[in-house]
């Protein structure tokens, strides 16, 4: 995060000079770039539904037909990153006071071809590092990254695009970067750095390179930490994207060849918009907060402003947050225990179905929004900036907080109706359920908040804005 405008903008951590709060921050117009994703999204998933490419695929590619609703999916997120990139290197450029173009000293000494000895060392380095966490999902069976895994097919799809991408691309990407955004810090936390003691480690094991091995520093464990977190949710926000993008284009199908007509010919009830709410707009919603979440993740670089300060240094934090994600959620039956999302569409009332949907859709939509004002910096586990605007004006955890009232909305009915439709102590259990549930987000606070809490800009904010979750209450 960047704090003043009165001098140049440069290192995420540096402490807040006084009455600066009242100043702008770098991160307050992070929104303008998740709006821009928003509405990508929104346009891919119109024009992909009209068009059925989820159904028959893109012919041009001449491959599977698997193969070729993977790429359609794929170019949606190429094309949402590509207009979120783009808008927010506009709005870090016209940023003023913002340090946008840091040339590295080599280039300006005249030293080229070193300048590009050190690139083509980083490339290289960073292509092993690619290579070897590629083994790594191809061979971490139990984690279900296998090849011929359906569930996973759509992250080995892009996967190997990246991966070829990098190979061709890389190259040229690290000469840029180096050359027009120069910053010695960041190459402390550099994946290139870790990469390279890491190597010197194993080499050292040799008898005649035992003085290659160096002390690993905190910026190096930053750093390792930080790969941890794209390595666990790059796939798993890859799967979800690719799943709610594609109900989404089915439900648009939907909406025009039955919904839509139903409303017309006066066939549509309480009932059908209960479920359509429940479903469609669900659908959407986690749509652009899947979609928005995976550029975050994928999608770092000095160019942005958004690579990782720090990440999540306790094994406690690592652990309530992952539980609430796949393979862990199932492996210990977390989530089964809660009455689900849909059980209140069993309940035989109508009107009260519509009114609970209607309330989750609502506490949905305001989950949405915390990561709409992330704009390129959203993840999980990690510092990559504090945003202080939208509804994290209003309280500290907004996304947690909409996200437990839009179980409690529609679960403790669910519970209720269980407890008197199948015995209470199944009503019991489901309640214990959201309570589980709302434990395992309020410690999630706490532990992002302590992490948080070694950057004077977190304690300022906190200052500001004293409440949790709900105001003036907690």
């Amino acid at each position: 995060m960047k704090s003043k405008a009165d001098k140049p903008v440069q290192a995420t951590t540096e402490p807040l000079p006084l009455n600066s709060y009242q100043q702008p921050w770098i991160t307050d117009g992070a929104w303008i770039t998740g709006v821009a994703g928003t509405l990508t999204i929104l346009i891919m998933g119109y024009y992909f539904g009209t068009t059925k490419v989820h159904l028959n695929g893109l012919p041009f590619l001449n491959g599977t037909v698997q193969e070729e609703k993977h790429a359609a999916m794929l170019i949606a997120l190429g094309v949402v990153a590509a207009v979120m990139v783009l808008v927010e290197l506009i709005r870090l450029a016209t940023f003023k006071d913002y340090v946008f173009i840091r040339k590295d000293p080599l280039l300006e000494q005249g030293k080229v071809v070193q300048f590009f000895a050190e690139c083509l060392k980083i490339y290289l380095l960073l292509l092993l590092l690619f290579t070897f966490c590629r083994w790594g999902y191809h061979s971490l069976n139990e984690y279900g990254f296998r090849p011929k895994n359906s569930y996973y097919a759509p992250w080995f799809y892009a996967l190997d695009f990246l991966w070829q991408l990098f190979i061709i691309a890389g190259l040229p990407y690290i000469a840029l970067t180096r050359a027009f955004k120069h910053n010695p810090d960041d190459d402390k936390k550099d994946l290139a750095t870790l990469t390279q003691k890491c190597l010197a480690f194993v080499l050292s094991a040799l008898p005649l390179l035992r003085n290659l091995r160096s002390e690993f520093t905190i910026d190096d464990k930053r750093a390792a930490r930080g790969l941890a977190v794209k390595f666990f949710f790059a796939p798993v926000m890859t799967v979800f994207f690719f799943d709610n993008f594609s109900h989404l284009q089915n439900n648009l199908d939907y909406m025009l060849t039955n919904a839509i007509p139903a409303m017309q010919n006066g066939s549509y009830n309480y009932s059908i918009l209960g479920r359509d709410l429940g479903n469609i707009l669900s659908n959407i919603i986690f749509s652009i907060d899947v979609g928005l979440a995976w550029v975050g993740y994928v999608v770092s670089s000095r160019w942005l402003d958004n690579t990782t300060v720090s990440a999540e240094p306790t094994m406690f934090g690592w652990l309530v947050c992952l539980i609430s994600y796949p393979p862990f959620r199932v492996m210990g039956g977390w989530f089964l225990s809660g009455p689900g999302e849909t059980l209140y569409t069993q309940i035989p009332m109508e009107g009260l179905v519509t009114v609970f949907a209607s309330l989750m859709m609502f506490s949905y939509f305001l989950y949405m929004l915390p990561t709409i004002w992330f704009g390129v910096r959203f993840s999980n586990l990690t510092h990559r900036g504090i945003i202080r605007k939208g509804p994290y004006a209003i309280v500290r955890h907004p996304a947690y907080a909409a996200k437990n009232m839009a179980w409690w909305f529609v679960g403790l009915p669910s519970a209720i109706y269980a407890g008197y439709t199948q015995g209470f102590s199944v009503g019991l259990l489901y309640v214990a359920g959201l309570i589980f549930l709302t434990a395992v987000y309020y410690a999630r606070a706490i532990t992002e908040e302590r992490h948080l809490s070694f950057d004077p800009n977190y304690q300022e904010y906190c200052r500001h804005v004293r409440y949790r979750f709900i105001p003036g209450v907690i």
